[in-house]
């Protein structure tokens, strides 16, 4: 079977994070030294000094550039790193499960499932107990090489957390989907309508039949 992750997947994420923290932690330090100098600086000066505002404004500015320098560092880049680096682990050590159905179509939608966008791929599965086609949808990973599925392919896959770890095709082309036309639709709906108001001046002719007699 074609795997989706591998060890080279995990550490590359797992080095990207190291890496954001060491940054994160050397600015930390070297605004930490900048605000500890000023502060050595303005316990050096006289009381009632002139310079006393430049410490202030000197702290307050590096503040002001620190939290806006690091929020999207920390606040988007480091902390998508960091549940997709969970994502990882929990893929190698989560329960996971087999499924072999038809695949029908690949879907973008804007959903993120446990905060990782996803790709839909959407199969087909024959329910025993309601005895009809049902319709099952699985995650991929949109940073990954879409699988080469096409329509009708009967597909074998492992799935964990509801998104596909490893794949393999079994039979190429082996389902043919019906597919309806929204022109069908509306006659579907005009015909099944018509079907209903037959029914219905029926059942009113019988009901005035038993009146008469």
């Amino acid at each position: 079977m074609v795997s989706v992750y591998s060890d080279a997947d995990l550490l590359s994420v797992y080095k990207q994070k190291r890496k954001v923290l060491g940054v994160f932690w050397t600015v930390t330090l070297v605004y930490a030294a900048f605000c500890i100098g000023w502060l050595i600086y303005h316990i050096s000066l006289p009381y009632n000094d002139k310079m006393l505002f430049l410490p202030k404004l000197c702290v307050f500015s590096a503040s002001a550039i620190y939290v806006i320098a690091l929020f999207p560092l920390m606040g988007i880049k480091y902390s998508r790193i960091r549940r997709y680096y969970k994502a990882l682990v929990n893929f190698s050590e989560g329960l996971k499960n087999e499924e072999k159905n038809y695949f029908y179509m690949f879907e973008e939608h804007n959903l993120q499932k446990d905060n990782i966008d996803v790709t839909y791929c959407l199969f087909e599965t024959w329910n025993k107990k309601k005895h009809e086609w049902m319709e099952r949808a699985a995650y991929f990973d949109p940073e990954k090489p879409l699988p080469d599925f096409g329509s009708g392919d009967y597909v074998q896959y492992i799935v964990q957390s509801n998104f596909i770890l490893q794949y393999r095709i079994l039979e190429r082309g082996v389902f043919e989907f019906e597919e309806i036309t929204e022109d069908e639709e509306f006659e579907t709906d005009d015909q099944s309508e018509g079907e209903e108001e037959t029914e219905e001046i029926e059942e009113n002719q019988t009901q005035t039949a038993e009146e008469r007699e």
